[in-house]
């Protein structure tokens, strides 16, 4: 059995709401007119929080912009590197906190880099 789609298109025009090439069109059998129709601000908000991505094997210069762009606006704390590290040199080892944990947007990272 083949899924079915249906869409829906439906126009609901109130006396004097409707318009026209923007401008507001009067109902023939009524004096009430209207002008523009109200409009709605969005206002983008930062998130509170933010879920702490895996960043071990970035360098800082790739995991700043990945954190900014996440809505992160914490600041970094800098471990002592760590020296015998799987990863390159100046490359992050680990992090705290630990990738997956659900973390506020203004938290304090802690990074410590391979040596």
């Amino acid at each position: 059995m083949k899924p079915l789609l249906l869409i829906v298109v439906s126009t609901v025009c109130f006396v004097g709401a409707c318009s026209s090439g923007g401008r507001p069109v009067a109902a023939r059998d009524s004096a009430v007119t209207s002008s523009a129709a109200p409009t709605r601000t969005v206002t983008a908000h930062p998130p509170t929080t933010i879920v702490m991505p895996d960043l071990r094997g970035m360098y800082w210069s790739d995991a700043d912009p990945a954190l900014r762009t996440l809505g992160w606006t914490g600041v970094l704390s800098k471990a002592p590197d760590l020296p015998n590290s799987p990863y390159r040199t100046h490359q992050i080892a680990t992090q705290i906190p630990a990738p997956g944990q659900v973390i506020a947007a203004d938290a304090m990272i802690t990074l410590q880099f391979a040596q």
